[in-house]
């Protein structure tokens, strides 16, 4: 690739500071400025014993001139970096439900990577992580005004704390009263029940006393399981005779533990999930039915509500749910008594379900060839995706909206928000996550991105413009402005490594009729909350945009009448003309990719295909093509790298012509 023509000269950084001076107001921030002097169209003579400039060699941009901001964050080793990319409440279990709030812990008391154990309040949102008692073996909810927590200890006392947001202090559970030599509980209503021996002590005074009632005399009780309504069950069991155990019964109680009865049905196993108890096996349900006598096989809608589990998901993705549609301890209710041929009695046999294999095949629909040539296909890529720190900010699920914001009824409402999600601050190495409260002036966050170290978080403003909030790791959001670029438009991140951001907004693909001018949001590498950090960047013939030192933008731009075949190269810098750094680039295959790396200008190069190899209309695709990287030399070619070292991949996104 030659170019017919280009304006280069050795780029010299001078590089103002990136802070304030001491003692300076807010108000005297000035954005760090990239002085590069522009290029004339002819190159000067050059001086006297100065070395020549070979343009074989690359074109170098001297990044290492520039010092990072002090919030940037180095990216992770590659050890490391696996850890980046575990969900921390991958191994989380709901360990309690209430009526509006569920609590989820570490399965089986292991390490826990989150750091603790987690409520989701439908009102609060995302709390935690919770203070629950040392060495506590039961947790519950409970309350007839407001959910109220609880936890036991293996030596029977019962401890209350008054809601999830005194569970967060170190004494907000407080011992209450005990149950000697209990080893189950339960909560749900007004009612709190424990079993201890052959006994199920019953509390419905919030904890402060009990009432016991022996369940089936000789037999020791296993679980116990409190419905709202008040309705008991619990398993007890006989003890063995010789090797072989004796089956458990299950017993029921109507009067809320006074008087039991031996159920007419005996299930394999029984678990409470909200206001169901039940056989616990979807295949083959059998639940006890609101006159807490009969169990009813016909029963559905357990799942058809998602639980509070869900806003425990982290993503960037700005995520809700309609007010009130999650499962709860009342939410469904009791399924109705059964009708004739529906009751489930006696013991209860092994489940039969006939699993039927999925029918039919899936076709795989191969590409239907390439839609752009030459640097347009740089409009099919999105920019390299910013490594990976050790902290990072994400957003829980727990966002609420209106029902009638919901199309269809349950469906995610993340545009209509009444209140916003809760967001997170995940440390990857301390291996604990800390929820961070939306910024205020924020009632409807759009978009939420990370590089270097900070979350850019994106808002939608009065006129669907863009407000943006930047924070770190520590310390608050900080308001960085708004702009008139719309607030859903902002879809791609990329970073310098001295912390410039360019937030990049899509272009139609290659085979749009008309070409869009490339927009992106560039900030200078200041500190959090500095006033005009961030700036608007335009390119009418761009193709590709990404952030270089100092609060520039390098800006990869194809004339229209060249239909991809030339390419040109300039630095858009702040407060200063633009530089041009090639100019008429010949560009003869496809051009998929555009970064700098060691200051270097690369573009990753997709090899034309042979011409016996072409794909025609009906026939297979063509095989793939392997992409090599080339470099911008001085002279205006684009050549291919000599690898001088291993070479990390680079982490590229390519989205489909639609921006997705």
């Amino acid at each position: 690739m030659m170019a017919s023509r280009l304006a280069l000269l050795p780029l010299l950084l001078l590089v103002a500071s990136c802070g304030p001076a001491a003692g300076s107001a807010p108000a005297a921030l000035a954005p760090a400025w990239v002085a590069i002097p522009p290029a004339p169209l002819e190159a000067p003579a050059r001086a006297a014993g100065a070395p020549a400039v070979d343009p074989s060699a690359p074109l170098t941009l001297p990044i290492a001139a520039i010092p990072p901001a002090t919030w940037v964050e180095p990216p992770l080793g590659e050890q490391e970096r696996a850890r980046a990319g575990r969900d921390p409440f991958r191994e989380h279990t709901e360990i309690a439900l209430g009526e509006h709030v569920a609590i989820f812990a570490a399965k089986e008391g292991g390490a826990d990577p989150a750091g603790g154990a987690f409520a989701v309040d439908e009102k609060l949102g995302v709390v935690g992580p919770l203070k629950l008692p040392a060495h506590f073996t039961w947790v519950g909810v409970a309350g007839p005004q407001i959910d109220t927590l609880y936890g036991a200890t293996p030596e029977g006392v019962l401890h209350r704390a008054a809601g999830v947001r005194d569970a967060l202090r170190p004494e907000g559970f407080v011992p209450r009263s005990s149950v000697p030599g209990a080893t189950a509980w339960d909560a749900a209503g007004t009612l709190i029940a424990a079993a201890a021996g052959e006994r199920v002590s019953v509390s419905a005074d919030e904890g402060r006393s009990f009432t016991s009632t022996v369940v089936a005399p000789g037999k020791t009780v296993r679980a116990v399981l409190v419905r709202p309504d008040g309705v008991l069950a619990a398993v007890v069991q006989a003890p063995a005779r010789g090797q072989q155990p004796a089956a458990p019964d299950t017993f029921l109680s109507l009067d809320r533990g006074q008087t039991w009865k031996r159920s007419a049905f005996q299930p394999r196993s029984i678990e409470r999930a909200g206001s169901w108890i039940w056989n616990g096996n979807a295949s083959c349900p059998a639940v006890l039915s609101r006159d807490g006598q009969a169990w009813t096989r016909a029963a559905a809608g357990l799942y058809a509500r998602p639980p509070l589990g869900v806003a425990l998901h982290l993503s960037p993705a700005i995520r809700a749910i309609e007010v009130g549609s999650f499962r709860s301890s009342v939410v469904p209710p009791a399924p109705e008594p059964p009708r004739r041929g529906n009751t489930a009695v006696g013991r209860e046999p092994p489940c039969k379900s006939d699993d039927e294999g999925m029918v039919g095949g899936i076709g795989l629909v191969g590409p239907a060839g390439d839609s752009c040539g030459g640097a347009l296909c740089l409009l099919e890529s999105a920019t390299p995706r910013p490594q990976p720190t050790r902290t990072r900010i994400a957003t829980f699920g727990d966002g609420i909206c209106e029902p009638t914001s919901a199309r269809p009824p349950g469906s995610a409402c993340a545009a209509h928000l009444t209140r916003p999600p809760t967001f997170a601050v995940v440390d990857h190495i301390a291996s604990n996550v800390t929820p961070v409260a939306a910024p205020e002036g924020c009632p409807q966050p759009v978009a939420l991105h990370n590089a270097a170290g900070i979350g850019v978080l994106i808002c939608r403003g009065g006129s669907g413009g863009a407000v943006l909030f930047v924070r770190g790791a520590q310390g608050a959001w900080h308001a960085e402005g708004s702009q008139a670029t719309p607030a859903e438009a902002l879809k791609w991140i990329a970073a310098a490594p001295d912390g410039t951001l360019l937030l990049l907004e899509p272009t139609p693909p290659a085979s749009a009729r008309q070409r869009e001018p490339l927009q992106a949001l560039v900030r200078s590498p200041l500190p959090l909350g500095a006033p005009q950090a961030w700036r608007r960047v335009t390119a009418p013939d761009g193709v590709a945009a990404l952030p270089a030192p100092g609060g520039a933008a390098l800006i990869a731009s194809s004339p229209t009448d060249s239909a991809g075949g030339r390419l040109d190269v300039s630095l858009d810098r702040p407060g200063q003309p633009a530089l041009t750094l090639a100019r008429d680039v010949d560009v003869d295959q496809d051009l998929t990719l555009m970064e700098m790396r060691d200051g270097r200008v690369r573009f990753r190069v997709r090899p034309n295909p042979a011409p016996d190899v072409q794909g025609r209309l009906g026939s297979p695709s063509p095989e793939p093509r392997d992409a090599r990287w080339h470099v911008l030399t001085h002279g205006g070619e684009l050549v291919l790298e000599t690898p001088s070292g291993p070479t990390p991949p680079t982490e590229g996104r390519v989205h489909d012509p639609a921006g997705r």
